[in-house]
């Protein structure tokens, strides 16, 4: 029996030609489908001819009708055949059972295998079947037979529609549920919007209030509060020590300022020291020395270590505790002095009240011509 009467008694279509030359060793060689038919002859390296044809049945279904996709592949004696599957379950043709493989024996000299696939297709119309290749392997040789050229024609259950009407398109399975945010969210926008000017309006009336406070305090107490401040601000260990000293200095020069009127802010540090003379409140020494070694920091870029930072900022805390000790007590006794001033206004205002008091109470002398 000839290889075209074998063929045509499995019900495969075939077509035979002259064989195409394999590739060199090492090298996948793959068959190019004739046009007109399913069939592809490659010859191995081993000298040997592979073979294979394709069929469909029935080639027009319905969709979601079973199609039997039938390969039979002929190969050399020791050729292991790979069959290929369609994996995508949500493919245009799927499969709707695994495939199933037999072994038809030795034919001529050649081992046939056949393998039958069940198909369904979901669309409609010429539909390809998408089948991978059939992979054969001889010894190291890699021989591919395509599948590409196998389609199937899907027809339409559905009647002709006369009237050219286009459905609506298809409702949604579940209804959107919005969430009540996304319903109010200007109203949101408002309200958020209207409350950020409250808020601003109510700290702009409330700032002149504080600031009006802070004035009503005391240099002393101006003073102390801002070096506390400075001191959380906690810039020496935040890489700010050069900055952290020029604060405390002009905290110590405003304080100056308020307490000696000969010190004004305009001055300069060696200006500052000539003005306050030998005023007995102020250390000069140590606070020339203070003046310099900032002057250093703030205008020459001089580097300082937090440590030192904190020092010469203690320094000028203490010079101003030092400069209102002394104005207190210069207070006190002015104070003392003015009020025992008054004690002793006072004393004497009484003193001489009560003198006259006597004499107007004392023995008086006879009356002229009294006794004549």
């Amino acid at each position: 029996m000839t290889w075209r009467r074998l063929c045509r008694s499995v019900g495969v279509a075939l077509a035979c030609g002259p064989a195409t030359a394999m590739r060199p060793a090492g090298l996948a060689a793959q068959a190019k489908p004739p046009a007109a038919a399913d069939t592809a002859f490659l010859t191995a390296r081993s000298g040997g001819r592979v073979q294979a044809g394709s069929l469909v049945q029935p080639d027009t279904v319905e969709v979601g009708d079973p199609i039997t996709f039938v390969v039979t592949v002929a190969v050399p004696e020791g050729a292991r055949v790979e069959w290929p599957s369609i994996a995508d379950s949500a493919a245009t043709v799927a499969m709707r059972e695994p495939v199933r493989i037999t072994d038809q024996g030795m034919v001529n000299g050649q081992r046939r295998e056949r393998a039958v696939y069940t198909l369904s297709a979901w669309d409609v119309g010429a539909l390809p079947i998408d089948m991978p290749d059939v992979v054969v392997r001889i010894d190291t040789a890699v021989v591919r037979v395509p599948l590409t050229n196998a389609r199937v024609f899907v027809r339409s259950v559905l009647p002709g529609d006369s009237t050219q009407h286009i459905p609506k398109p298809a409702r949604e399975l579940f209804p959107r549920v919005v969430p009540w945010w996304q319903q109010w969210w200007p109203a949101l926008l408002v309200l958020a919007a209207l409350g950020a000017l409250w808020w601003s309006r109510r700290r702009r009336r409330r700032a002149p209030a504080v600031s009006v406070a802070r004035d009503t305090l005391d240099p002393f107490t101006r003073a102390r509060h801002e070096f506390e401040r400075l001191e959380r601000l906690g810039l020496a260990d935040a890489g700010e020590a050069g900055r952290y000293v020029a604060l405390a200095l002009d905290v110590l020069r405003l304080y100056l300022a308020e307490r000696l009127p000969s010190a004004a802010l305009s001055l300069t540090s060696g200006e500052l020291v000539a003005a306050i003379g030998d005023d007995e409140r102020v250390p000069r020494d140590r606070l020339r020395s203070l003046l310099t070694d900032v002057d250093g920091i703030k205008f020459a870029a001089r580097l300082v270590s937090p440590a030192r930072a904190r020092e010469l900022a203690g320094t000028a805390r203490v010079i101003v505790d030092e400069i209102e000790a002394v104005e207190q007590a210069r207070q006190a006794a002015a104070e003392a002095a003015r009020r025992a001033a008054l004690e002793a206004a006072a004393r004497e205002r009484r003193d001489s009240e009560d003198a006259a008091r006597r004499a107007s109470t004392g023995p008086r002398g006879p009356k002229a011509g009294a006794g004549v």
